[in-house]
């Protein structure tokens, strides 16, 4: 009987650490048809973020004009049509997805500045897409 509890103890040990591990893992979302993840906070989070780089389209990077990497920031994504196809809050200074061919506006706030940016996507490819603020007063 003590050996069976000591076993179930080890195995629920086991279960929670590989929990806790996956939950710090980026997870890949969906929002309409736009797959996307964002993360990138930390060296282990910054390397799972450029590996999966390769399984999306478009690329952006959030960061301060003096080097700073910015996490928090509310991300809209709007087609050519001016339909949103993508609302989030990117957790880290990466945020990845997976859009259509096409033209896109992406607007990206931070500490209550607003920057646009314009950018097409092609049938084949990736884009990458930078976004600088000034330092938050």
């Amino acid at each position: 009987m003590k050996r069976s509890l000591r076993f179930i103890g080890c195995a629920i040990l086991a279960c929670a650490s590989g929990m806790q591990a996956h939950a710090a893992d980026e997870q890949i979302m969906t929002s309409g048809q736009v797959k996307f993840v964002s993360g990138g906070v930390g060296a282990a989070s910054a390397a799972r973020m450029q590996a999966l780089s390769k399984e999306f389209n478009l690329r952006m990077l959030f960061a301060a004009k003096d080097g700073h990497y910015l996490a928090d920031v509310a991300v809209t994504i709007a087609d050519g049509r001016g339909a949103k196809v993508l609302e989030t809050v990117s957790e880290g200074p990466w945020l990845l997805a997976t859009l259509a061919p096409g033209k896109y506006v992406i607007t990206a706030i931070y500490a209550g500045t607003t920057l646009t940016r314009a950018t097409t996507i092609a049938g084949s490819g990736r884009r990458e897409v930078f976004f600088r603020w000034d330092e938050p007063q």
